[in-house]
């Protein structure tokens, strides 16, 4: 008997699942809304999931993406934001350089978390990726956790 069929469905029920959080903006709270809306009145195409007690907004301005975190009270947790290699710091590319020097990476993102502000960066694997946290100089944030 082939094995195609279980294989189409688990693919179907995951693809499901990725889905699950997602929300529309009806139910999003007003409060949560409006704080969005107020830090982020150029926003289009804006998409919320809901997990962990947390909003999140997917969005875009002026083409580039961003996403934000907000919890239920309307208060931002954090905000990040996809940047090009020409705005990603000269010490997180020297850090890299001499460190991964065979990393080729396409995600880089600043990420503003209250007072903090540092850098993500992903570096394709032949198996699997490798996700960095860094500040502007380069040294490795191991204590802050890659935000997806």
């Amino acid at each position: 008997m082939s094995k195609l069929p279980y294989l189409i469905a688990l693919v179907l029920s995951l693809s499901f699942v990725s889905c699950e959080n997602d929300i529309t903006t009806s139910e999003v709270p007003s409060i949560v809304e409006n704080t969005f809306k107020s830090k982020f009145v150029q926003a289009k195409n804006v998409e919320w999931e809901f997990a962990n007690e947390t909003y999140e907004a997917s969005f875009e301005v002026d083409n580039v993406d961003h996403d934000a975190l907000l919890d239920s009270s309307g208060n931002l947790l954090k905000h990040k934001r996809r940047i090009d290699g020409t705005a990603v710091p000269q010490g997180i590319r020297a850090f890299l350089a001499q460190n991964h020097p065979k990393g080729k990476w396409d995600d880089a993102e600043y990420i503003v978390d209250g007072n903090s502000k540092y850098f993500q960066i992903e570096l394709e694997g032949f198996f699997t990726d490798t996700k960095l946290v860094l500040d502007s100089s380069g040294k490795e944030l191991s204590n802050i956790k890659y935000w997806n």
